[in-house]
C-alpha cells in the first residue's frame, strides 16, 4: 500500500495492518496472520466468551484454516480514535466471511501497539455489535 498526500500516518499503518490481515485469512497463512497479533492480545465482546487471549486466538483461526471454515475478512476504518508514536486505535467494520455461507458484520475497535521488534500487531480489540447474514456458499477455488 502506497502511502499519499491525503492519508495521514495513522490511517496509513491502519491500512497496512488491515490489508496484513486479510491478505493472511486470504491464503489461509496462520503464521503471517499470527504475526499480526501481540502475545499479549485480549479480545472483548465475543458472544459467549469473556476475554478471548493469544493462544485461544491461535486455536480458533489453526481451526478455521484447517477446516477451511473462513472464507475472508475485509475492513472499513470508520475513524481514527488514538494516535500516539507506539499506539494506534480506530473503528472498523469488518466483514467476516465464512465458507458454508454467512457473514457476519462486526463493528469494533482495534488498538494495535508498536512493539520492541518495530512491527504493529493489535492488542486489544472491543466488540461493539455482530450483525449475522446468510449470503450463499462461498469457495477458495
Amino acid at each position: 500500500m502506497k502511502m499519499n498526500d491525503t492519508m495521514s500516518m495513522a490511517q496509513y499503518i491502519a491500512e497496512d495492518w488491515l490489508q496484513a490481515m486479510s491478505e493472511s485469512v486470504k491464503n489461509q497463512d496462520i503464521n503471517s496472520h499470527m504475526r499480526l497479533v501481540s502475545k499479549n492480545v485480549h479480545v472483548y465482546g465475543i458472544p459467549g466468551m469473556d476475554i478471548l487471549n493469544y493462544k485461544q486466538w491461535l486455536y480458533r483461526r489453526h481451526n478455521e484454516f484447517l477446516h477451511n471454515r473462513l472464507f475472508s475478512l475485509k475492513y472499513k476504518i470508520v475513524r481514527i480514535k488514538t494516535d500516539q508514536q507506539r499506539r494506534l486505535g480506530f473503528e472498523v467494520e469488518e466483514q467476516m466471511m465464512a465458507t458454508e455461507g454467512r457473514a457476519y458484520i462486526i463493528s469494533k475497535d482495534i488498538l494495535l501497539e508498536r512493539e520492541q521488534d518495530d512491527n504493529w500487531r493489535v492488542v486489544e480489540e472491543n466488540i461493539h455489535s455482530w450483525q449475522k447474514m446468510e449470503i450463499g456458499k462461498q469457495s477458495n477455488g
